[in-house]
């Protein structure tokens, strides 16, 4: 399944990346907390936990988890760059063992939608000129964002 998102490429993977905040973005009814170094602990309302090796490829933009071991709950997802400020988002996912495939893209239409959401709201750089003090400042790119 693959989703356009109205932002940038790194910033999508930013977001994605984060293991801290998965949550945010994922289904009602997915919980997930990071629970080491790539590694996260996944809650849903079907089963009581399981856990999944987290493996990112920052050059491919690419996110995977779980795998031939542990098939359930596994999965990719892929950040594709279409333009400055547009990107897309492919996602391959598995859901627990007799889930019904429409119930499972069900789940990734929801996480995609809820991506897309977090990263339009994601604070960005744009271009600011300061009052003139000298030549140089006027070509610098200030952030309006909060720290």
């Amino acid at each position: 399944m693959t989703r356009t998102v109205p932002a940038g490429a790194d910033a999508v993977f930013d977001v994605v990346t984060d293991l801290e905040h998965l949550s945010s973005w994922l289904p009602p009814g997915v919980e997930v907390e990071r629970y080491g170094p790539n590694l996260v602990r996944l809650w849903t309302d079907l089963d009581e936990g399981v856990e999944r090796v987290v493996l990112i490829d920052w050059e491919d933009l690419r996110v995977e988890w779980g795998g031939e071991l542990t098939p359930a709950y596994s999965g990719r997802l892929r950040v594709l760059r279409v333009a400055v400020d547009r990107s897309a988002v492919t996602v391959d996912l598995t859901g627990p063992a007799g889930m019904p495939r429409h119930r499972v893209e069900r789940w990734a239409e929801q996480a995609l939608d809820g991506l897309a959401t977090t990263v339009r709201v994601e604070p960005r750089a744009v271009p600011w000129f300061p009052p003139r003090s000298s030549d140089d400042d006027r070509h610098r790119t200030w952030s309006t964002a909060a720290p």
